[in-house]
C-alpha cells in the first residue's frame, strides 16, 4: 500500500462546480493535481470540459485559489485520452454529476487502470457510498469510501467521510490525514445512511421552520433574526442560508431523502410546503437567480433589498425587526446560549416559536443516534463546521436544560428517547460537563476528542483535566503548554490590543524569560485581533487625558517592538483577520505561523492614524532586506510597494497574498487546519529554543532622504489630483512618507531602529490632535466602515 505520507497526486473526476473546487483547494495544498472531465467533441480541443472548468474557477469570488497563477498547476485531461492517469495518483475523488449509475460507470472503467494502494473517494451528498463500488473488485472497494465536501471546500471546514464495510480501516486512517492535515478539513465519521449526518440534520431542522412562515407567522426577516448568531446559529440565519445554497437544492435534497427513509418517525417534515415548490417552480432559486426569501433590486437611490410576503406571494421593502424581548436579552447577556435559554422559555410567540422548533431539532438529533453516527460530538461539529452554526444541537439542548425541558416535552406529550431518558436517571443533567460529553449509544461519559489529531486549544489546555493555566483576567491568559513553551491568550473583545492586555504581556514576557524557553501568542478565536483599542483612545481625546494617551503610545510600541528582542523566540499563531496594530505585533515575532485563511493589513489610515507600533519601520526594513549588498542598488522601488501596502490599506486574501505584502517571511510556515494551530506554533517555538535562539541586535536603516521624500509626495499629488484619495489621505499619506525616507534628512543616510519609531511616535501624537483623524475614529466604532474625508 502507498504510504500515507506520500501522498503528491491527486486525480479528481468531473469538473463540474464541486470538482474543480475540490482541486483547486488540493492545489492550495500543494500537490499535483489533474482533472479529467468527458472528452470535448471538438477533435483540436478535446480537453475543453475540464479546461473550462478551470477557466471558470478564475472568475469565481471568493476565489478557490490561494493565489491566481495557481489556476495553471491543474492539468486538464479527458476521460476517453487520459484515464490511466489514475494509475499513479494517490488518491482518486470522483465528483461527476449525482447519479448513482454514472459513478458506478466511472468507477468501473477506473478500475481497469487502479493500482494498488490508491485511494478512491465519491463526493456526494446523499447518494449510498457502498452501492456506488459494488460492481468493482473486493480489494478496490478495500480501497474505497466516500468524501461529502462541503460547498465551497477551501472555506467550509467540514469534510464528512463515509467508509463502507468493504474499507480498509488503515485507508480511512490514510484519507483522515490528508484531509485534516493537508486540506485543513474538519473530518466527521458518518454511517452510510441517506443525506449523511449535516445535511440530514441541517435540512431536517430547516423544513420545520419554513411553515412558520408559509402560515404567515413570522416574515423571513423576523425568522432570520430569532435564527441567527442572537440565539447560536449562524450569520446567515434560515432564509438568508436558504437563498445562498439554493432553493433547488433544498427541495433536491429533501425530495431525495424522502423514499430512503421510510422508518424515519419525522418523514413527513421533509415534505416541503406547496408554496415553496411553487417558488422553484417559478425559478425563485435564491441568489443564483437574483431572487428567493429575498431579492436585491436597483433603484434611483442605490440598491433597494426586498423580502418575500407569504400571503401575496409579492415583494416588498424589508421591516426592520423590533422584539422588545431580543432588546432586553441582548443587553443582559454576551453569549448566544444564555439569549436561547431566555427566549426559548418566554410565553410570548416568539418563545413559543423558539421553543417548538428547538423541540424539533433536538429530538430528532437525539433520535439518529446510533441511525447515523453514535457520535454527539459528530453531530454538534457538523453543524458548525458545516452549516456554521455556533452552537450544535445537543450543546443548544444544553443550553435550554435538559431536565427542565424534557420535564416539559413530556408534559406537551412529546417522545423523548430512551437514550435521553437513561441519561438524566443515571444523574447526568448535561451533554457536555466537565471535559467529557455523554455518549448517547454507550450510555456513559467519555473525554471530549480533540477538533483534530494532535490539535492543542484554550479550550483543551484550561480544561479540567490539564488545568495548564498560569495566570488570567478578563483580558488575558497564560498557559503552560508543554514542551517548556507558554502561551499568551487574548481574551478581549475581538481580541483588540487595549493598555490592560498591552501591560499583561509585557508582565507574561518577563515571567516567561524566568520560567520558560520560548512563547507563542494566539488563541482559539475566529479571529487574532482588530488591532488597537479605539474606544479606549478616543475616549482619552474626549476627556482630554493627553497623559494616558502618551502612555498608551509609548507602552504598545515598546511591547510591541520588545517581543523582538527577548531572549526566548517569540512566535503569533494568526488566523482569521489581523489588522493593524495585530498585524504590528506578527511584524514583531520571531515567526509567524499563519492560517492558510488569514486576512491581514496596515489599516490604520482608515481610521486617520499611521502604523504607529513600529510597523512602518518594519515593514521598511523588510523592504530594505530584499535589497542586495550592493551599495548603488536603488531602494526606491521596494519603498514605493511599502508605501503602496500602507497608503492603500491593502489586505490579504489569505496567508499566501500576506506572504507577497510582506507581512509574512518565507521562513513563516502555513497551517491548513485552523485547530492545528497552536500546536505548529508550539512545535515552531519549541525548535528555534533547541536551536539555541539569540536575539537579533538592534538594525541600521539606510533612509533616502529628502530626494526619496519628494519621489513619494509627487505619488500623493498624482493620486490626489487623480481623486484616487480624499484630502486627509494625503496628509496621512505624507506621514507615513515622511517616516519611510525620514524626510528631516538631506541626503540618504543610516540610521537606528529607535531613530524611525521616534518619526513613527511623533506622527501618531500629531494625528490624535486632528479632528479628522477623531471622526475617523468614531466613524469606524459607529460603522465599522472607514471615513473617507
Amino acid at each position: 500500500m502507498k504510504s500515507q505520507h506520500r501522498f503528491q497526486q491527486v486525480v479528481v473526476l468531473g469538473s463540474g462546480v464541486m470538482g474543480s473546487q475540490i482541486a483547486a483547494h488540493c492545489v492550495n495544498a500543494g500537490f499535483r493535481v489533474r482533472l479529467l472531465d468527458l472528452k470535448s467533441d471538438d477533435p483540436e480541443d478535446p480537453d475543453r470540459l475540464a479546461r473550462e472548468g478551470i477557466e471558470k474557477l478564475g472568475k469565481m469570488k471568493p476565489s478557490p485559489f490561494s493565489l491566481p497563477e495557481m489556476a495553471e498547476w491543474i492539468e486538464p485531461g479527458n476521460f476517453d485520452d487520459h484515464l490511466e492517469w489514475t494509475a499513479e495518483a494517490d488518491w482518486v475523488c470522483e465528483a461527476v454529476v449525482e447519479r448513482i449509475d454514472i459513478k458506478q460507470d466511472l468507477l468501473s472503467r477506473v478500475e481497469k487502470h487502479w493500482s494498488e494502494g490508491t485511494i478512491v473517494t465519491t463526493n456526494t451528498s446523499g447518494l449510498p457510498i457502498g452501492s456506488i463500488a459494488e460492481n468493482c473488485s473486493k480489494e478496490f472497494r478495500r480501497h474505497f469510501l466516500g468524501t461529502h465536501f462541503f460547498n465551497p471546500p477551501r472555506y467550509m471546514k467540514l469534510l464528512e467521510l463515509i467508509p463502507t464495510d468493504d474499507t480498509d480501516p488503515e485507508i480511512v486512517s490514510s484519507m483522515h490525514e490528508l484531509c485534516e492535515k493537508y486540506l485543513g478539513k474538519g473530518v466527521i465519521y458518518c454511517n452510510d445512511t441517506p443525506n449523511f449526518i449535516a445535511n440530514r440534520i441541517g435540512v431536517f431542522s430547516m423544513a420545520s421552520i419554513l411553515p412558520w412562515y408559509f402560515n404567515g407567522e413570522f416574515t423571513p426577516e423576523e425568522i432570520d433574526l430569532l435564527t441567527g448568531t442572537l440565539t447560536g446559529y449562524s450569520k446567515a440565519a434560515t432564509f438568508r442560508t436558504a437563498d445562498m445554497v439554493g432553493l433547488d437544492v433544498l427541495a433536491h435534497v429533501a425530495d431525495n431523502i424522502y423514499p430512503e427513509i421510510p422508518d424515519d418517525e419525522r418523514r413527513e417534515v421533509f415534505q416541503l410546503p406547496d408554496q415553496f415548490s411553487k417558488m422553484v417552480e417559478k425559478g425563485w432559486l435564491g441568489k443564483k437567480s437574483g431572487q428567493g426569501f429575498y431579492k436585491k433590486v436597483k433603484t434611483a437611490d442605490g440598491n433597494q433589498y426586498l423580502s418575500l410576503d407569504s400571503e401575496t406571494m409579492e415583494y416588498s421593502p424589508q421591516k426592520s425587526v423590533d422584539f422588545e424581548s431580543v432588546g432586553e436579552v441582548k443587553k443582559k447577556y454576551t453569549s448566544p446560549a444564555e439569549r436561547l435559554r431566555d427566549l426559548a422559555g418566554r410565553e410570548e410567540k416568539l418563545g413559543r416559536f423558539l421553543w417548538s422548533i428547538h423541540c424539533d431539532l433536538l429530538l430528532y438529533s437525539a433520535a439518529r443516534i446510533p441511525e447515523i453516527t453514535r457520535s454527539v460530538e459528530a453531530v454538534d461539529r457538523a453543524m458548525k463546521w458545516g452549516f456554521n452554526w455556533q452552537l450544535g444541537p445537543f450543546e443548544r439542548w444544553d443550553a435550554i436544560g435538559v431536565a427542565d425541558s424534557v420535564e416539559r416535552m413530556e408534559r406537551e406529550g412529546r417522545n423523548i428517547p430512551d437514550s435521553v431518558k437513561r441519561m438524566l436517571d443515571a444523574g447526568r443533567e448535561r451533554f457536555y460537563e466537565e471535559g467529557t460529553v455523554w455518549d448517547l449509544a454507550g450510555e456513559k461519559a467519555v473525554k471530549i476528542s480533540p477538533p483534530a489529531r494532535g490539535a492543542v486549544t484554550v479550550g483543551i489546555l484550561a480544561s479540567t483535566d490539564e488545568n495548564r493555566q498560569i495566570t488570567a483576567d478578563d483580558h488575558s491568559a497564560l498557559y503552560d503548554m508543554g514542551d517548556d513553551v507558554a502561551l499568551f491568550e487574548f481574551r478581549t473583545p475581538r481580541q483588540t490590543l487595549g493598555m490592560k492586555l498591552m501591560e499583561n504581556l509585557d508582565q507574561a514576557c518577563r515571567k516567561v524569560e524566568q520560567e520558560f524557553g520560548a512563547m507563542v501568542i494566539g488563541h482559539d478565536q475566529e479571529n487574532f485581533s482588530y488591532g488597537a483599542n479605539l474606544t479606549e483612545a478616543l475616549q482619552a481625546i474626549e476627556r482630554g487625558d493627553r497623559e494616558t494617551l502618551d502612555r498608551a503610545v509609548h507602552q504598545f510600541q515598546s511591547v510591541v517592538t520588545g517581543l523582538r528582542y527577548q531572549p526566548y523566540p517569540v512566535v503569533a499563531a494568526a488566523a482569521g483577520m489581523a489588522f493593524g496594530g495585530a498585524v504590528e505585533l506578527m511584524l514583531h515575532c520571531d515567526r509567524v505561523v499563519a492560517h492558510h485563511e488569514l486576512y491581514c493589513g496596515l489599516v490604520e489610515l482608515g481610521v486617520g492614524l499611521i502604523p504607529g507600533g513600529g510597523g512602518t519601520k518594519e515593514m521598511l526594513l523588510r523592504a530594505m532586506g530584499s535589497l542586495s549588498d550592493d551599495d548603488q542598488a536603488d531602494p526606491m522601488p521596494h519603498i514605493r510597494e511599502v508605501f503602496k501596502t500602507i497608503g492603500m490599506a491593502a489586505v490579504s486574501d489569505g496567508a499566501q497574498t500576506a506572504r507577497k505584502l510582506n507581512f509574512l517571511r518565507e521562513a513563516d510556515p502555513i497551517v491548513m487546519h485552523r485547530d492545528l494551530l497552536l500546536a505548529a506554533a508550539r512545535d515552531e517555538a519549541k525548535g528555534m529554543a533547541e536551536r539555541g535562539y539569540r536575539p537579533p541586535a538592534e538594525p541600521k536603516i539606510r533612509l533616502t532622504g529628502q530626494e526619496g521624500y519628494a519621489l513619494l509626495r509627487s505619488m500623493i499629488y498624482n493620486l490626489k489630483e487623480g481623486s484616487f484619495i480624499s484630502p486627509y489621505d494625503a496628509v496621512l499619506a505624507d506621514k507615513v512618507a515622511h517616516i519611510l525616507t525620514g524626510g528631516v534628512l538631506s541626503e540618504p543616510q543610516e540610521v537606528t531602529e529607535s531613530w524611525v519609531l521616534k518619526l513613527e511616535r511623533e506622527a501618531i501624537f500629531e494625528l490624535l490632535d486632528e479632528e479628522r483623524t477623531q471622526k475617523r475614529m468614531a466613524h469606524m466604532l459607529k460603522t465599522g466602515k472607514p471615513l473617507r474625508n
